[in-house]
């Protein structure tokens, strides 16, 4: 059982740094709503693959920040831990030297009473979490096996390289899908009368292969069953969803070249047939999810977002140096939140105080 220990600080390390990491992005977001990036949100969508790319890599760039910062300033702390002990010894902290020891070691203490069977209430709250675990698991390995049976019902209509576009008589809503090896693209078989209409769809889901959106999707809710209690995870996932169907929507009318009232009247007139369809809400990539609670409001944003061209020429400054800042916040978090390594010379004082104190409480009895 203790050989879990390093996996289970791991995880609960992971889980504080996916929290942070979302709060600095809405810090930057917050920023970029009042800059030339406001309506960019292809920038906005790149910023964001970016903290979520760094915040995955989290273990790797902590290890660096922590290098970098022992490497340039060697006495300076870096760790929440190492900065609570060096506050607490320059008097900053007025509270008994073996209360904040413990208050330091209180996840150690916590792990240590989980796996030595001490904490009944752990070991129940570790089974809800097992078995939520599980339930997100059983839900993506369905959503998966739909999303396979609808690729599987159609029928290949046309092939461009690795990706199948093919019809369907029994989805409504066309979605970009893959596979092992190739990627799909499923369309309602009602479209075929529809030309003008079909090309425009066809062009918006081939513009999510291209960004890797579905790949994207597909690493979202693989991460589910180890974040779905987080806070952070869903709204990360909604402002995922929001920028990536605003990004696509821009780069389709700028790359094809077609007007963007040709591509609102696609589009309020796809969404005034009341679409809703079998399929699940995860592992592809839909036009339109008729389903969802705030549709109305995104289907807004998205005519918005059409009304407003983002200027390219004036982003390239902006996105390098947000990005770099998102970069360097993320890493610092990682780092902030590890756990202490080795005995340094504050914590070696702080264990002296504590010995001290414990030996008078001795001398007192």
């Amino acid at each position: 059982m203790m050989a879990m220990k390093p996996a289970l600080d791991l995880f609960i390390d992971a889980n504080i740094v996916f929290l942070l990491a979302f709060c600095l992005w809405s810090v930057v977001q917050a920023l970029v709503s009042r800059t030339v990036l406001k309506h960019n949100y292809p920038a906005q969508l790149r910023l964001m693959k970016i903290a979520l790319i760094v915040t995955m890599i989290s273990p790797v760039m902590a290890h660096v920040a922590v290098s970098a910062g022992q490497f340039l300033w060697p006495k300076t702390p870096i760790t929440v831990s190492d900065i609570a002990v060096a506050s607490y010894l320059r008097g900053e902290i007025s509270i008994p030297a073996v209360e904040f020891e413990a208050l330091l070691n209180m996840r150690g203490r916590v792990l240590d009473a989980l796996f030595a069977g001490e904490a009944p209430w752990l070991m129940a709250l570790i089974a809800v979490f097992a078995a939520g675990a599980l339930v997100q698991g059983i839900r993506l390995t369905a959503s998966a096996a739909s999303v396979g049976r609808a690729v599987g019902n159609s029928y290949v209509w046309r092939r461009i390289g690795r990706v199948d576009i093919r019809l369907s008589d029994t989805v409504s809503v066309p979605f970009a899908a893959r596979g092992f090896r190739r990627h799909y693209v499923v369309l309602p078989s009602t479209l075929v009368t529809e030309p003008r209409e079909m090309r425009l769809i066809l062009a918006h889901e081939l513009q999510h292969l291209r960004d890797g959106d579905v790949e994207w999707e597909l690493a979202f809710e693989v991460m589910r069953p180890l974040m779905f209690w987080n806070p952070a995870f869903g709204f990360w996932k909604r402002s995922f969803d929001k920028l990536r169907e605003l990004s696509c929507d821009q780069k389709v009318v700028a790359r094809q070249r077609i007007g963007s009232q040709d591509y609102m009247d696609c589009l309020i007139g796809f969404c005034e047939r009341q679409v809703t369809g079998p399929l699940p809400r995860a592992m592809h990539v839909a036009f339109f999810r008729a389903q969802d609670r705030s549709s109305k409001h995104a289907f807004r944003e998205r005519i918005m977002a059409l009304t407003n061209r983002p200027n390219s020429a004036r982003m390239r400054l902006a996105l390098p140096v947000l990005s770099c800042l998102l970069a360097v916040g993320v890493s610092l978090a990682a780092a902030s939140v590890r756990q202490p390594g080795d005995w340094s010379q504050d914590r070696l004082m702080l264990s002296t105080i504590v010995n001290l104190e414990r030996l008078e409480a001795i001398n007192r009895r």
